[in-house]
């Protein structure tokens, strides 16, 4: 089956004063169709600049894209398109939630009028059509009094209702790929699972694919088909889901399941990754988690780490990952 969208040998860096910054380096993986696939990591690894990459949103300069670097929307590398067709994929075909839905909703305008925008700038829609389009669309994400509600300005919803608005414009002209960087981080627990319940409503819905991406794996664990797990600009180690949980080969997976809180052992001690991720100027040779890895040999510090097949068949960069076959 060919990928609607593959992404190959991506390198993304920043020119700055301390030098060039390789925020996403040499990073290749595929998203199939009706696919969910966790892109997984901390703040600094290049998770949050791989999704802007995609839709070409990284400002030039200061940023570059690797000469090697293919990111291929149905066969057609988005890369190569002009700004006029590009435009015509990003947002109708390819959408995507950031963040903070307060500072990426204008504060000026009212919701409505801001799906309304979305919709029209990709569609033959009048005003009054896409009016009505919105209000179909905040009542699917579950906006209570949607009539009413898509006159409010953004100030006027909590964090919850901002966020279901920024999917309602994400979901405006049915893309085929969504991207949700982090839609659940500024949210309270109880929202954060209703969040996620209606994205995964919403995808089956509309047969999208959904590119995910979080700092925490247990969001994952019910939502992803597979995971790729990210530090220092690369990708560390990928596969399904249940092999990812059930048996991680990267001493950073391990960590970050670690520090995953379980519902059955409430009292015991989280475990966090000693350390911090290091500035994309200065990663360290070798294995770019070897400064903060108590597994590490000898060459990991030296030596770029392959790609090993592990015993569950999923992917580890890894030079003490058990590979398929042995023990």
């Amino acid at each position: 089956m060919t990928a609607l969208l593959r992404v190959r040998n991506l390198s993304t860096s920043f020119a700055t004063e301390s030098g060039l910054a390789r925020a996403v380096d040499d990073v290749s993986f595929d998203l199939e169709q009706g696919e969910t696939l966790g892109l997984v990591g901390e703040s600094g690894c290049g998770k949050t600049v791989t999704a802007l990459s995609i839709l070409r949103l990284i400002a030039e300069p200061p940023g570059q894209y690797g000469e090697e670097s293919r990111i291929e929307y149905e066969g057609v590398n988005l890369l190569e398109l002009s700004a006029r067709d590009l435009r015509e994929i990003r947002g109708a075909q390819i959408a995507m939630i950031f963040q903070e839905p307060m500072s990426s909703l204008n504060p000026v305008l009212t919701v409505g009028s801001q799906i309304v925008e979305a919709i029209r700038a990709h569609g033959s829609e009048s005003r009054r059509e896409a009016t009505e389009r919105a209000v179909e669309l905040l009542t699917l994400v579950g906006i209570p009094e949607p009539g009413r509600q898509i006159n409010d300005y953004p100030h006027q919803m909590s964090g919850g209702m901002q966020q279901r608005v920024m999917i309602a414009m994400a979901l405006s002209c049915r893309p085929k790929i969504l991207i949700a960087d982090e839609p659940t981080t500024a949210l309270d627990v109880t929202i954060q699972a209703q969040i996620l319940d209606l994205l995964m409503d919403l995808k089956v819905r509309f047969g999208m694919s959904v590119l995910f991406i979080t700092h925490d794996l247990g969001v994952l664990a019910g939502i992803a088909d597979r995971v790729a797990v990210m530090y220092g600009g690369k990708i560390v180690e990928e596969g399904e889901v249940h092999a990812i949980f059930e048996r991680p080969a990267h001493p950073y997976t391990q960590g970050l399941l670690r520090a995953v809180p379980h519902i059955d052992r409430p009292t015991a001690q989280l475990r966090g990754i000693p350390g911090a991720v290091p500035t994309a100027t200065e990663w360290p040779s070798g294995c770019r988690f070897h400064p903060r890895c108590s597994q590490r040999i000898d060459r990991c510090s030296t030596e770029t780490p392959p790609d090993i097949t592990t015993e569950t068949e999923h992917i580890a960069r890894c030079w003490v990952a058990t590979p398929a076959g042995k023990s």
